[in-house]
């Protein structure tokens, strides 16, 4: 008999994506698939109204009395998944029909890897596709070389880890979701966990599509919530015993990779907070959130400060003091 995948669906607050997402669930041409769907959001009856008559097949429903943070939530489903595998798939993300049965294949293929990915194409709010990550990409990466690809090099072009394939009994023993303010890199950190002294497979015949628009729960995020939880993403690299016990048998590869996911969360921040959120928010409070992570960061903020400032006393001395914009232009000219 073929193997039992749980796929996870958690629900907020969200629903106009829900019936869609059902409808990719119905259309996977694997046949032992256990739906699960989890209601974090008090939505009363709404949610398992639009299961039953959006999903004609047998599924289960878990609803919360209250909502718990996201992370904790993320784990439940773990926690209640009656597959051998697991995957969990955000009520607005899609995945290609062959998705589970690849993957599965993929994994019974290599026993040694602790969980499985597909290709990855970033899509809009209408589905619009914006980016798509690389399709050449070996079978099998080891766990440290994953890391260095994914978060050092970015060779891959990978983007969103919240969606892949993996033996449920692994996902519990690393603990499920790291409880992160907001969520933020929890499944960064889960893969990290996952693929130290392990591999990750891949496959390029199926694909897993992360939508990403101004009011996902990615970039809905308030900035200082974003640095909190990169904070606490951060004191985890250096607090989570599954961490420490490979650090303490691999220091200097651990140092290497560690490097690697500090440089990245970083640099996450920094282009969020140079880019939407420079239009978000006041000059003061952009400025102020400039410094909203530890202090080895600023460097990476100061050039964009200064060019910032200079932009504002050009545009000023343009308008107002037209003979100071001249010998700055001429100035820059010279340098040039």
């Amino acid at each position: 008999m073929s193997k039992l995948v749980t796929i996870g669906i958690p629900v907020y607050k969200r629903l106009e994506y829900l019936p869609n997402v059902l409808h990719i669930v119905a259309a996977q041409d694997y046949p032992n698939i256990d739906v699960l769907v989890s209601d974090n959001g008090m939505n009363g009856t709404a949610v398992p109204e639009i299961v039953a008559k959006h999903y004609h097949k047998p599924y289960r429903f878990r609803q919360n009395s209250s909502t718990v943070s996201a992370s904790n939530h993320f784990t439940q489903l773990i926690d209640s998944a009656a597959g051998e595998y697991y995957m969990m798939l955000a009520d607005d993300d899609e995945i290609s029909p062959n998705y589970v049965s690849e993957l599965l294949h993929l994994l019974e293929r290599h026993p040694e890897a602790s969980a499985a990915l597909a290709i990855e194409e970033t899509i809009d709010g209408a589905g619009n596709v914006l980016r798509r990550s690389k399709d050449t990409v070996p079978e099998i990466l080891s766990g440290p070389d994953f890391i260095r690809a994914t978060w050092g090099t970015r060779e891959y072009r990978l983007e969103a880890l919240c969606t892949f394939l993996a033996k449920t009994e692994k996902l519990i023993a690393c603990g499920g979701f790291p409880d992160i303010w907001a969520a933020t890199s929890d499944e960064d950190l889960l893969m990290v966990k996952l693929c130290l002294d392990n591999f990750i497979a891949f496959s390029t015949r199926c694909t897993f599509r992360k939508r990403f628009y101004e009011t996902s729960g990615g970039f809905a995020i308030e900035l200082q919530d974003l640095a909190r939880g990169i904070q606490e993403f951060l004191a985890c690299l250096d607090s989570d015993p599954r961490i420490l016990k490979y650090a303490a048998l691999h220091s200097a590869e651990w140092n290497e990779l560690r490097r690697y996911l500090i440089n990245s969360a970083w640099k996450t921040y920094y282009f969020r907070w140079a880019g939407m959120y420079q239009k978000r928010l006041t000059s003061m409070q952009w400025l102020r959130a400039a410094f909203g992570l530890p202090p080895e960061y600023y460097r990476l903020v100061m050039h964009t400060l200064i060019q910032h400032f200079i932009g504002i006393f050009v545009e000023k001395g343009k308008k107002h003091l037209p003979w100071v914009y001249e010998i700055y232009r001429g100035a820059k000219a010279r340098r040039l």
